[in-house]
Parts: structure tokens; C-alpha cells; sequence
């Protein structure tokens, strides 16, 4: 057999580098708890606003009796839910892509390209019922990676949804650090709606990167990059009979650094979020929706020693 040359070496000591994982608990524990931060601030702010809406509702109180006299009122207040109940539950679609990269290592500084299937996936949401639900896909295998987080408050109450890709890492060599570069090709696609009749709505949605890092035995846990895209991908807000929606498309930004060590064990991950919060009734009611669908044809790594 004959010997392989020195970057097909390096080549497969990162690639084999990439495929001893952490254990799934462990990974998928990490980017729960960050979650799990988001969330919990999500329902402090709910909160904040149905105590605000507790208030106004005795101030509205007398204007929802005037509106309940008057025939054409309600008769046109029944035509808006009508149209907005139709306008919900937009089919959710994922970014096409034709890049199918096999992982490799090019020379200079140090440049991993690795493509799927990625080490771990990852998705959570609130409890549902008919109208008021958050849904998640996550996906890591290949041909098409890809993860979408949806949320809709058709029935008043809050709901939200969070998923993700991540992938196992360890750098190159011997040395004690080494500045590192994330580069992520993540097209995403995302859609929001708002819509009032006399109540508030909210939604909001961002996509994120969030690294953490173990040492061998997998203890010493930390943070190393916990980066939420700013400005968020949409935060929006209506009252009164506003009627909002927007969508478009995005990627994720490819100048992530971080210092790096080859005595560690790092969990990369890509991962959106979106949630929002509405209101019930029959005069005033509002409605909120956001989706965020991201594909993951490949992921770089880029370390300098």
C-alpha cells in the first residue's frame, strides 16, 4: 500500500477527530439549558404584558359594550377572524440548495469543511392545543440537513418553539490554543404574522450559534461562543386593528471567532428560536405566528496553530 501523503493524514485525523462524539445526553443537555434561559425570559415577558392587559381591560370594558350593540360592527369584526383564520398555517418550506460537500482539509491555515450527517440533533416547544402549538424539524442527515422552529397562538396564551444541528469537534494538533473561525452555510427562510382587534400580539424569532466545550473526560463544562444574531431575524408587536406580517430570507454570518484548544471537546451547534403571544375573545382577540426553516449544507471550521 502507498503511504498516504502528509494532507490526506491530517485529513483523516480530523475527520476521525469528528466522529468520536460526546455522548448525545450531554450535548443536547447543553444547548436544552441555554434554551431554557430564552424561554424563561420569553414567559417573564408574557407575564409583564398580562398584567398590563389585566389593567387595560378594565378600560376597554366600556367600548367592547358599545361595539356588542352595533350589528355591522360585529358583523365586521366576524369578517376579520374569518380572513385571518385563513391566512394561518403558511405550508413551511426549507431553502434549496445544490452544494454537496464531502468533509476535507485544505492547507494554509487549517480549514475543515464538514458536510452532513452532522453528530446531533436537537428540537423543543411549548405544549399545544388546537390553535395555540409550537412545532419543530430537526434533521441532521444527509443529503439535506436542515431544522425549522414554528410557533402559532391562534387561541390566546404564549407559545414558542427552538430546534438545532451541532456537530462534534476537536482542533487540530498539540498545542494549548488556537484562534478559531465558524463559518456555517445556512440559508433560512422565515415568515411572521401579527394581527389585532383591540388586543395585543407579539412575536419574535432569531437564529444563533452557540458553543460549549468539555475536557476529555467530559467534565468541565463551559461556554465558549453563545452568539444570538443581531439584530434578531424579526421582534414585532401590533394593537388596536393592526394586521402585520413580513418573511424573507437570511444566512448566518461566517466570522464567528473563538480561542480554541486541542486538549478540549467542543459541541457546535446551529439553532433558531421563535415565540410569541396573543389573546382570546370575541370582540377583542389578536393572533400571532412565526417559522424559521434553515438548511445546513455544510459547516467550516477554520483554526490557526
Amino acid at each position: 500500500m502507498s503511504p498516504k501523503l502528509p494532507g490526506a493524514v491530517l485529513a483523516d485525523a480530523v475527520l476521525s477527530q469528528g466522529t468520536v462524539p460526546l455522548p448525545a445526553a450531554k450535548a443536547i443537555k447543553s444547548i436544552k439549558a441555554r434554551n431554557d434561559q430564552v424561554v424563561a425570559q420569553f414567559r417573564r415577558d408574557v407575564a409583564q404584558r398580562r398584567q398590563i392587559a389585566r389593567e387595560q381591560a378594565a378600560m376597554m370594558a366600556p367600548i367592547i359594550r358599545l361595539i356588542r350593540q352595533d350589528e355591522r360592527a360585529v358583523a365586521a369584526i366576524e369578517k376579520n377572524q374569518r380572513r385571518i383564520a385563513a391566512q394561518r398555517r403558511p405550508k413551511i418550506t426549507f431553502p434549496k440548495v445544490h452544494q454537496r460537500i464531502e468533509p476535507h482539509v485544505r492547507a494554509g491555515s487549517i480549514l475543515t469543511v464538514a458536510g452532513p450527517p452532522y453528530t446531533w440533533e436537537w428540537g423543543e416547544h411549548s405544549d399545544a392545543d388546537q390553535t395555540t402549538w409550537g412545532t419543530t424539524v430537526a434533521y441532521k442527515r444527509a443529503p439535506d440537513a436542515r431544522f425549522n422552529a414554528t410557533f402559532n397562538a391562534g387561541n390566546g396564551g404564549s407559545a414558542w418553539a427552538s430546534a438545532g444541528v451541532g456537530r462534534y469537534f476537536v482542533p487540530v494538533g498539540t498545542g494549548n490554543s488556537t484562534w478559531m473561525r465558524i463559518g456555517l452555510y445556512a440559508p433560512c427562510e422565515y415568515h411572521w404574522q401579527a394581527s389585532s382587534t383591540l388586543e395585543v400580539a407579539h412575536t419574535r424569532g432569531f437564529i444563533a450559534i452557540y458553543v460549549t466545550s468539555w475536557s476529555p473526560n467530559g467534565s468541565d463544562e463551559r461556554v465558549e461562543v453563545d452568539r444570538i444574531m443581531d439584530p434578531w431575524l424579526w421582534s414585532h408587536g401590533t394593537s388596536w386593528y393592526q394586521n402585520h406580517s413580513d418573511g424573507g430570507s437570511a444566512h448566518y454570518p461566517s466570522d464567528t471567532y473563538f480561542l480554541a484548544s486541542a486538549a478540549r471537546r467542543y459541541a457546535i451547534w446551529a439553532w433558531c428560536h421563535t415565540s410569541g403571544d396573543a389573546s382570546t375573545g370575541y370582540i377583542a382577540h389578536s393572533y400571532a405566528h412565526g417559522s424559521i426553516s434553515v438548511a445546513l449544507p455544510f459547516m467550516v471550521f477554520e483554526q490557526w496553530t
